[in-house]
């Protein structure tokens, strides 16, 4: 029998809280490595040294060519993980386009091209119920109902990302459409189960939201929603599903949208008036339970008692606890989460108890790119610093910074400014490639989370 993953790390069950999980008392668990005291070395190392394991980094669709060459600012950390072989982009598509109004991807971009810190804003069309016209940007489409221009051709925005990734070389892109649609007919009957389970909750209201959070139409609005049952069916915006199994094959054609666009565009005709989106929820729990930490064997059985899904959470999902601890960690989140898995765990086979390992991606930005070696310098005496306090690690770092901060790159301490993204201010930056300064495999996760709060509070 293979040693647990955990417990290759020294981890107990006492410590992780994953003793309910074996015992089969709980369904799923939230780890936060964020509140652990493992050393980042260890982790990375045993990552590399594990056959088939190799942790997923969820961004979003979107630009990565300025991110691969490890000149997007604080999307950095995505270059340290996916091009250090810690870890491979697993490309989350439920997204929209950035607007002139909010709630669009305002990091990715999806609505752009952004190449050498320059973008340029496409033009964007949906469909308005006998053809696709151009839209402007006083609102978010979501990306997989919209199409742009290339070459006077409309082509599904989705597929130009995708082409465009690539040509990313040294990166393999994974969408997380594909795993869905991989396992399409498991992920229906997951959904009919989760609904009809739903149904018979204390508050089916919030249950429903817990597995669909969204309704879009096909022109390409979307907004939060609720679901009603209606007999034996379902109602979403005004539209009827008259089963469990067609609501959920509706939501399957989301991810049609986003495997197979030019097939999906060219139904349009016969696209039910809204359809339902899976929630950031239940795909949380199925990043899991399909096995994405095992890209080439997703769905390798396991004969531990429970699951352990390593994933690499960004700024949202996992932050850098203790100032921000990510959405994943919630104790509202997690009692979703729970309520989830619990009657998958029960009538599925194949499903074991889940544990979500979170790894706070946000640590990489600690790494200064190679061409600015004096902050590979400064960091590494920070880190001695830190190792000589263990115990006093925020206070360390921000008296480091209040004595050092004015010597670091701007390049660096721009990473930390809120709601960075990948930058668009047409400044020539050189590709590089991010250098783990000495002492970073030394910091436990719980520490390099400290001074990643610390330069943010400092430096924002």
């Amino acid at each position: 029998m293979s040693v647990p993953v955990l417990e290759r790390l020294g981890l107990s069950p006492s410590a992780t809280g994953t003793a309910a999980l074996a015992t089969g008392e709980k369904p799923y668990a939230t780890l936060h490595f964020g509140t652990l005291d493992v050393p980042v070395g260890s982790l990375l190392d045993l990552v590399r040294d594990t056959e088939d394991l190799l942790p997923p980094r969820t961004g979003h669709l979107g630009n990565w060519e300025d991110i691969a060459l490890g000149r997007s600012g604080p999307m950095d950390f995505n270059t340290a993980v996916c091009a250090g072989g810690y870890g491979y982009p697993l490309v989350y598509g439920f997204t929209r386009t950035e607007a002139d109004t909010e709630g669009g991807d305002d990091v990715y971009l999806p609505g752009s091209l952004v190449d050498g810190g320059r973008r340029t804003t496409l033009p964007l069309y949906t469909w308005d119920g006998r053809a696709f016209v151009r839209r402007d940007r006083s609102r978010p489409l979501f990306c997989a109902l919209t199409l742009t221009e290339l070459d006077g051709e409309l082509v599904p925005l989705v597929e130009l990302h995708r082409r465009r990734m690539a040509t990313v070389p040294g990166y393999h892109f994974r969408q997380w459409a594909d795993s869905l649609n991989d396992h399409a007919p498991l992920v229906t009957d997951m959904l009919c189960l989760l609904l009809e389970e739903a149904r018979g909750r204390q508050n089916p209201r919030a249950a429903f939201a817990e597995l669909i959070s969204h309704a879009v139409r096909p022109d390409g609005s979307v907004g939060r929603c609720e679901i009603h049952q209606d007999g034996g069916g379902y109602v979403i915006e005004g539209h009827r599903y008259p089963s469990a199994r067609a609501f959920a094959e509706a939501a399957m054609l989301t991810v049609d949208a986003l495997t197979e666009p030019r097939r999906f565009f060219s139904r349009m005709h016969d696209i039910p008036p809204v359809l339902p989106v899976i929630s950031i929820q239940l795909s949380s729990v199925l990043f899991g339970l399909l096995g994405t930490h095992l890209p080439d064997d997703p769905m390798l059985p396991g004969e531990d008692p429970f699951l352990t899904h390593l994933h690499w959470g960004a700024r949202a999902m996992a932050g850098c606890p203790p100032r921000r601890g990510g959405y994943l960690a919630r104790k509202s989140t997690v009692r979703s989460l729970r309520a989830i898995t619990g009657p998958l765990v029960r009538h599925f086979d194949e499903i074991r108890p889940l544990c979500f390992a979170l790894l706070p991606a946000q640590i990489f930005m600690l790494c200064p790119p190679d061409t600015e070696q004096r902050d590979v310098d400064l960091l590494a005496d920070l880190f001695r610093a830190v190792c000589a306090a263990p115990d006093n690690t925020h206070d360390t770092t921000v008296g480091w910074l209040v004595t050092h901060q004015e010597r670091l790159s701007p390049y660096l301490r721009g990473r930390f400014r809120e709601s960075s993204g990948i930058p668009t201010d047409a400044a020539l930056r050189a590709p590089a490639t991010p250098v783990e300064p000495d002492g970073f495999r030394s910091l436990t996760f719980r520490q390099a989370c400290a001074v990643v709060a610390a330069f943010e509070e400092v430096l924002r």
